[in-house]
């Protein structure tokens, strides 16, 4: 901005800007020589009224901003997590031993306790290479780094941008009627450019702290969801595995079966033709080839469909599930309850403690729209360049720094209801998740009964088929006696042996539902899920 010298007799010598100089100097030498620079209002009233209304307006501004926040409406009533329902009685009904103490909890790699190496190598690398797996990890970096963003509103914030790039560059104008004396009437174009800007957020109310909390257990709930989808893809990868070790025993014992019907089906046909038998016992032996043939294709085709899922499950292409060795041999013959069982789901349920965290989150948030209804202070800074002329914008060497510093409130007094309406959602939204974490832990609750019945029946169930497969063993030694002492036809020794083919092919399919029973049971306790925090749950009046 140029600057010229004010020559006024009597004054000291002035630097004012150039579209002022003339008019300056004509001013102070009317008033030098005694004339009233001003003229007086003719109308003395409206001087009066001025004199009355502006006291009273300014009483009325300072009063909103002391008193300057919405009407907080009062809270409805807020809904409240349930304490968790007793179940010792369902568990001493299914196991009398066991007693509710947190020394047992199943723990981190549950899954050894079948006590099968090949199953333990393909559990690790699908917990490695699972693409779903490793894009859940990725929504916990995000969900960390959006708190570690909440977290920078503690900081000023201060941005510097280049010259006349990205920059606030505007031109002022003014009208002549906001000037009154001797430059009254004239408009002037004030030149600015702003290249930075500095605020920070005066945390009077607690919004910055909640919304950090709220985005802290935002990430705290992303990494109990990766537990989650930890555990039900160890849950089902466990159980493919075990499904495919008795699918490929109960289709070698499928095969046995084809094999037995079909040497029934050749002596029945010779019997027939000699006319020692009718053709019942070959239509018979027919249907039982056929159908021992279809239960042989059946289960080829399922080993291989487990086989594909379990590759692709580990992060694996379908030649690799070609290879895997299976044996149900190596599964325990009896998989027993833990001698202690404990129930703290909120610490041991992965999905619990999602949902005990995303109502710790609920809560902060509606603590934030309760802020809204209270006055908002930032300390704002800025400086930058103006002048009356654009030129010396650029060309002055001396160039014309403007600044500004200071205070800037809001109050949020007249909204037509918009925070009202903002806050009841979010409070609504917060009885939401306080009711899903209820509703998740009585289906916690649920499961861990309902796999306790579970296994308890597989259990009976694997008991009574070993019965039938001894009764069976004993029909095939005794028909064998019989053959060698001549009392007994080779045909009935073969009916024997198919039928103890089929005993322990149930007795495969019951040995794999125990396992599976047990599986669930282990998932249905939490999987060894130990999180780095347990979750409290949000203190009332949040």
């Amino acid at each position: 901005m140029l600057l010229f010298r004010a020559c006024v007799p009597g004054r000291p010598v002035q630097w004012i800007p150039e579209p002022f100089a003339k008019t300056a100097c004509a001013f102070e030498q009317s008033r030098a020589r005694g004339k009233r620079s001003l003229p007086q209002s003719p109308n003395r009233n409206a001087r009066r009224w001025r004199e009355l209304l502006l006291p009273g307006i300014w009483i009325s501004v300072v009063s909103l901003s002391l008193g300057g926040c919405a009407y907080l409406p009062k809270d409805s009533k807020p809904a409240t997590p349930i304490a968790p329902p007793a179940i010792a009685a369902t568990v001493a009904s299914v196991a009398p031993e066991s007693v509710a103490v947190a020394d047992g909890w199943p723990r981190n790699f549950w899954w050894r306790r079948l006590d099968c190496p090949e199953l333990d190598r393909i559990m690790h690398l699908a917990l490695t290479a699972n693409p779903d797996l490793r894009a859940t990890l990725d929504r916990v970096h995000q969900a960390w780094a959006l708190a570690a963003g909440a977290r920078s509103n503690y900081l000023p914030s201060s941005g510097v941008r280049p010259w006349l790039a990205n920059s606030v560059f505007g031109v002022w104008g003014f009208p002549g009627s906001s000037f009154f004396g001797p430059i009254g009437g004239n408009s002037f174009f004030f030149w600015d450019i702003i290249p930075t800007f500095t605020n920070y957020h005066v945390d009077l109310w607690g919004e910055d702290r909640a919304r950090v909390r709220a985005a802290i257990g935002e990430a705290r709930a992303e990494e109990s969801e990766v537990a989650v989808a930890r555990l039900l893809l160890g849950a089902t990868v466990a159980r493919r595995y075990v499904r495919l070790a008795a699918a490929e025993d109960e289709l070698r014992l499928a095969q046995r079966r084809e094999s037995i019907a079909g040497e029934l089906l050749s002596l029945s046909q010779v019997r027939g033709s000699r006319g020692v038998d009718s053709l019942f016992p070959v239509h018979t032996a027919e249907e039982r080839l056929e159908t021992a043939r279809q239960d042989v294709a059946g289960l080829a085709r399922e080993c291989q469909t487990l086989r594909n899922e379990i590759a692709r499950l580990a992060g694996q292409g379908p030649d690799w599930g070609r290879a895997l060795a299976v044996s149900e041999a190596s599964f325990p013959r009896r998989f027993p309850l833990p001698e202690r069982i404990a129930f703290d789901l909120l610490g041991h349920r992965p999905d619990v403690a999602v949902a005990c965290w995303r109502a710790q989150a609920a809560a902060n948030q509606l603590k934030i729209a309760k802020t809204a209804f209270y006055p908002n202070l930032n300390l704002v800074a800025w400086f930058g360049f103006q002048t009356l002329n654009f030129p010396t914008l650029f060309l002055n060497p001396a160039l014309p720094l403007m600044y500004m510093a200071g205070p800037a409130i809001t109050l949020p007094i007249f909204q037509g209801g918009r925070l009202t309406a903002q806050l009841e959602m979010v409070a609504e939204e917060y009885h939401v998740a306080v009711e899903r974490y209820n509703s998740v832990l009585l289906s916690a609750l649920q499961q861990v009964a309902d796999s306790l019945a579970y296994w308890q029946e597989a259990a009976k169930d694997l008991e009574a088929q070993e019965r039938a497969v001894k009764a069976a063993q004993a029909n095939v030694d005794l028909a064998r006696r019989l053959f060698a002492s001549g009392l007994n036809v080779r045909q009935d020794v073969l009916e024997m042996q198919y039928r103890l083919a089929e005993a322990e092919s149930r007795l495969s399919a019951r040995h794999a539902q125990h396992v599976d029973s047990a599986v669930g049971l282990l998932v249905a306790l939490g999987g060894g899920f130990e999180p780095a925090t347990i979750p409290e749950w949000p203190r009332k009046g949040l």
